[in-house]
């Protein structure tokens, strides 16, 4: 683990990295003109589609908590973001299969206790969502992403 020696230089080399063709990546997109509109069309349905399969299961599972107005407006927002931040401007972004296996067995459980119920799970969900996230910064502020050599040859 010689790669993890202090906070947040492997972002600091990611950024440094990528800072070189992130206005390249922008302007050789607006530079393009319509030859851009078949793949932004091709990765729009791409992500939409399964998005909204994947947002009408959901909603069966949870009862409708949730579904897919809020799996598109997760997608969307987060793949803004990312194309943004991210420097990807052609990025597929969606649900996976996991994520809504995640979601159903989070209203599963919220439903058998008394002391959650249906009526807390969006705040039980986003309250497991915060401390996800913070976890996932501090693995990203520690470049825990090194490790995956340890677990697998491929890598």
């Amino acid at each position: 683990m010689g790669n993890m020696r202090t906070a947040f230089e492997g972002m600091i080399k990611d950024i440094k990295g990528r800072s070189a063709f992130y206005k390249q990546d922008w302007t050789n997109g607006l530079r393009s003109g319509f030859r851009i509109l078949a793949p932004t069309f091709y990765i729009f349905f791409a992500s939409a589609l399964p998005v909204i399969a994947f947002g009408e299961q959901l909603s069966r599972d949870t009862d409708d908590a949730l579904g897919a107005v809020e799996t598109l407006t997760s997608a969307t927002s987060c793949g803004i973001i990312h194309s943004i931040l991210g420097g990807q401007p052609l990025l597929i972004v969606g649900v996976a299969e996991t994520t809504i296996i995640m979601y159903t067995y989070l209203y599963r459980f919220c439903k058998q206790r008394p002391d959650l119920g249906r009526e807390l799970f969006l705040a039980w969900t986003a309250w497991v969502c915060v401390w996800t996230a913070m976890l996932l910064i501090l693995l990203a502020i520690f470049n825990a992403c090194t490790i995956i050599t340890r677990f697998t040859r491929i890598a």
